[in-house]
């Protein structure tokens, strides 16, 4: 049995905007990681870079479909696991992301690795409403 992330919130803001806020490797910057190398989109290999941490990422993209879904692998918890972004319309200008990550072991490793994934889900949807309704990047000071 293995656990699955699942981080779900809403965005005040139309369901278009929030997803190209998540593809555009302009806006992603300005609110989730220090560098992008390109737009996601299938078949896509994307590099994300979050100085913060010293750290790049691999980004395989799988699957996009324009306003619903992204889907890609990559190893942000030192495993390789896939993170599906699901976006829906509830409103005019509400949108739903429902972000999941699969899958981590039910042992001690794997259980801080998925608590550790489901903080890092949570800041990336509050630092999102953050830039759309603000513009304010919360990971300033953090990148520099």
């Amino acid at each position: 049995m293995n656990i699955q992330v699942k981080v779900t919130d809403h965005v005040v803001r139309p369901l278009e905007k929030v997803f190209n806020s998540i593809i555009d490797p302009v806006q992603i910057t300005k609110y989730f990681v220090s560098n992008a190398s390109d737009q996601l989109s299938e078949g896509n290999k994307v590099t994300w870079v979050f100085k913060d941490y010293n750290v790049e990422l691999n980004v395989e993209v799988l699957k996009v479909i324009e306003n619903e879904q992204i889907t890609f692998n990559w190893e942000a918890s030192g495993i390789k696991t896939r993170v599906s972004i699901s976006l829906f319309s509830e409103e005019k200008n509400k949108t739903k992301l429902v972000i999941t990550e699969d899958s981590f072991e039910t042992n001690k490793e794997g259980i801080a690795k998925a608590l550790q994934q489901t903080q890092g889900w949570t800041d990336f949807i509050c630092s999102l409403k953050a830039y759309l309704y603000t513009g304010i990047n919360l990971r300033n000071g953090k990148m520099n």
